[in-house]
């Protein structure tokens, strides 16, 4: 796979990533109203991007997926598809798909089948239930000029029917600019009125006694005082609000602050592979080294107030090659948040196939790790999340009997101490039983007759093969568990731990080794050997 290939997958995972965002976001969205429907089309327009990219990119299975994605997503849009809790899982599992055909096509795996996908997003596609929660159009649309009315897709119609359902006031908006910059002009003057309302459609027009002018006329919803919008758009020529539907009342006057950033904002963001910056901190390290050797030979020939003057010097020049290596090596960091939103949403995903009520809690979202311990980590972490939802979580009836709250707690964390972090997995629900590992230690025959004590269960279901579940489930069960966990985080120089208390929960810690960075130490000698020892670690 060449550098081009690469960069369009990496694009695409960004903007999956975001997909997953978004949709999170969407089931947090209860209600319908302008939050719900930006929501809806920022989703829509992301897959859309990712079908592109991957046609152009010849990736046919992901852009098959986005393209079907893309088609339930717009009967959405159009308003008829309702968007509930199934829809939502839906775009979920395609979200999914996406993500893991893109890691098929990076390690060169043939896809699976994806027919039973597909016919779940074209199932719902079908499902026309949003329609007849609508108002009717003639009693409600009557003032809109029909050229407008006509011009609307069926998405914008939708958007229209939900706002003025919601109560909101409606205007055309009219406007013309100079024919020489009017697209920059009429960007600017959108992203003003979107600051404070919805812009619905737009209707460009030339008029044969002034052709050197393009008119618009804007079809615009906003609640907010119509005296702020006008104040808001007051720096162009020729703007003209003529209300449409009035509301009988107006909330509070939201902030333009709320402007989307431009795009522009983010052209200084440049990619690199990692192996040419592991290249470049290795180069910068080694003329490091050579200048300092330079400087030492040079000090040792000359006299002493030259000398002086090079020793000076010599601990600028360390400390520049210092902060430039910190620098360099803080390049590869990445931040934790994504990974721990997605093994958030693993962990919602078997919350729902176990008829589980689990909420999710996540801290530490911000401590940046190297990139590919954070890559390695994040199977793991996703397999501890799933176990805490199977194993410890009760269902709400055996919560309600312990006197718990009928909703279980998972907490995903991350902390920093010193020059190490670690990931917590904390669950409050039914923790390790020894008496119920002690069984099942009997019937696979790992362990005599008799009853294990809590340290012994710990390292009992670290064991390979090891389960308590007597049949497997969608989830786990079938004795490839906490051993691969254990394995995986110890291949990448880490340590897990696990402490339990019956009847309270369980939490599992993956303590993570220092891999990149410049960290004070102390030298010990021991027998010929050197040994540093991180500086702020206690003896």
């Amino acid at each position: 796979m060449d550098q081009t290939e690469r960069d369009f997958l990496v694009d695409i995972e960004d903007l999956v990533e975001h997909i997953f965002g978004d949709l999170d976001e969407l089931r947090a969205t209860r209600t319908e109203g302008r939050a719900r429907r930006e929501l809806i089309d920022q989703v829509f327009r992301r897959v859309h991007s990712v079908k592109g990219s991957a046609a152009s990119s010849g990736l046919e299975v992901v852009s098959h997926i986005a393209h079907e994605f893309e088609n339930l997503l717009d009967e959405v849009r159009a308003g008829r598809v309702l968007v509930d809790d199934a829809v939502v899982d839906t775009c979920e599992s395609a979200t999914e798909a996406l993500s893991e055909s893109l890691q098929l096509a990076a390690s060169g795996i043939v896809e699976p089948s994806r027919r039973a996908l597909f016919e779940r997003l074209q199932a719902a596609a079908r499902a026309s239930t949003a329609a007849s929660s609508l108002p009717d159009n003639e009693a409600i649309l009557k003032n809109i000029p029909f050229q407008l009315w006509e011009a609307l897709t069926e998405a914008e119609k939708h958007q229209l029917l939900s706002i003025v359902a919601e109560g909101s006031p409606l205007f055309v908006v009219a406007t013309s600019f100079d024919i020489g910059n009017f697209d920059a002009e009429f960007s600017r003057l959108k992203e003003k009125l979107a600051a404070f309302g919805e812009v619905i459609s737009t209707s460009p027009a030339v008029d044969n006694e002034q052709p050197d002018k393009i008119n618009f006329r804007v079809l615009y919803a906003s609640t907010i005082e119509l005296q702020a919008v006008e104040a808001a758009v007051s720096d162009f020529d020729k703007v003209v609000f003529r209300a449409l539907v009035s509301a009988s009342g107006v909330p509070e006057i939201a902030s333009a602050s709320n402007a989307p950033a431009s795009v522009s904002a983010l052209s200084s963001f440049v990619r690199t592979d990692l192996d040419q910056l592991d290249r470049l901190i290795s180069s910068a390290h080694e003329l490091s080294r050579t200048t300092s050797t330079t400087l030492a030979l040079a000090m040792s020939q000359l006299t002493s107030p030259v000398s002086e003057e090079l020793h000076r010097l010599n601990r600028q020049i360390r400390r520049a090659f210092t902060g430039l290596e910190d620098e360099l090596i803080n390049l590869r960091l990445v931040t934790l948040g994504p990974t721990l939103q997605r093994a958030a949403r693993a962990g919602r995903a078997a919350a729902r196939l176990d008829a589980k009520e689990v909420n999710f809690e996540i801290s530490g979202a911000e401590i940046r790790l190297d990139k590919l311990l954070v890559e390695a980590i994040a199977d793991p972490l996703i397999h501890l999340v799933r176990n805490a939802v199977d194993h410890g979580i009760e269902t709400v009836d055996e919560r309600t009997r312990a006197g718990k709250s009928p909703r279980g707690t998972v907490r995903i964390e991350a902390v920093s101490e010193g020059s190490q972090s670690r990931l917590r997995v904390t669950d409050d629900g039914r923790g390790v039983d020894p008496p119920l590992v002690s069984a099942a230690a009997q019937r696979l025959g790992i362990a005599s007759e008799g009853q294990v004590d809590m340290e012994k269960s710990l390292r009992l279901i670290f064991r390979p093969g090891f389960t308590t579940l007597a049949s497997a489930s969608d989830i786990s069960g079938r004795g490839v568990g906490l051993d691969v966990v254990e394995t995986a985080v110890e291949q990448v120089g880490g340590e897990l731990r696990v402490s339990s208390k019956p009847g309270q929960g369980t939490t599992f810690e993956i303590r993570l080794p220092v891999t990149f960075g410049l960290v004070a130490t102390n030298v010990v000698v021991s027998a010929g050997h050197r040994y540093c020892i991180p500086a702020g670690q206690t003896l």
